[in-house]
């Protein structure tokens, strides 16, 4: 739903599927050692109004409280957020990033691109953000706060990209 408007969406590619999935598993394996108050979901809905109204975005993977509430469908406070970006999501996604950027918990966004090797993050550091990209499978992301430190390859394993291996 985009400003109140039912918008049809495409399934997602089996690439896409994968990276979100890799990262999920990842998020959760970190954080049950460093942050056992939080989990990582796929596909849930993000509650941002009042700053944005009658806009509930799903994004890929994002970061949120384990027992916020007993509504399971959407969250009102998220910590991280990654959008895999495909070639139909590429002209919405840059105002996707500012959109997450208002929200004051948000301390990290994820932008990984699924046809390529390359992962924008976005962290918060203080009051303003700091960007990093990644592009070649032996980059290392790091994200100390949620306790994750993964290579691109590790992100991209089983897709096109990075075809799975015994390592």
């Amino acid at each position: 739903m985009l400003d109140g408007v039912p918008t049809r969406r495409t399934p997602t590619t089996k690439a896409h599927r994968r990276i979100a999935s890799n990262l999920e598993r990842r998020l959760n394996d970190a954080m049950v050692r460093s942050l056992p108050e939080r989990a990582a979901y796929q596909r849930v809905g993000l509650n941002l109004g009042p700053v944005v109204e009658n806009y509930d975005p799903e994004p890929d993977v994002v970061v949120i409280d384990v027992a916020e509430s007993s509504d399971e469908r959407y969250a009102d406070r998220f910590y991280l957020v990654a959008e895999v970006v495909s070639t139909s999501d590429r002209p919405t996604v840059e105002g996707k990033r500012e959109i997450y950027k208002i929200h004051t918990a948000c301390q990290c966004i994820l932008t990984i691109q699924q046809d390529q090797h390359e992962v924008r993050v976005d962290l918060r550091v203080g009051n303003n953000w700091m960007t990093q990209i990644l592009t070649r499978p032996t980059d290392e992301l790091a994200l100390a706060e949620f306790g994750l430190r993964c290579t691109l390859a590790d992100l991209y394993r089983g897709t096109p990209l990075q075809a799975r291996s015994g390592k």
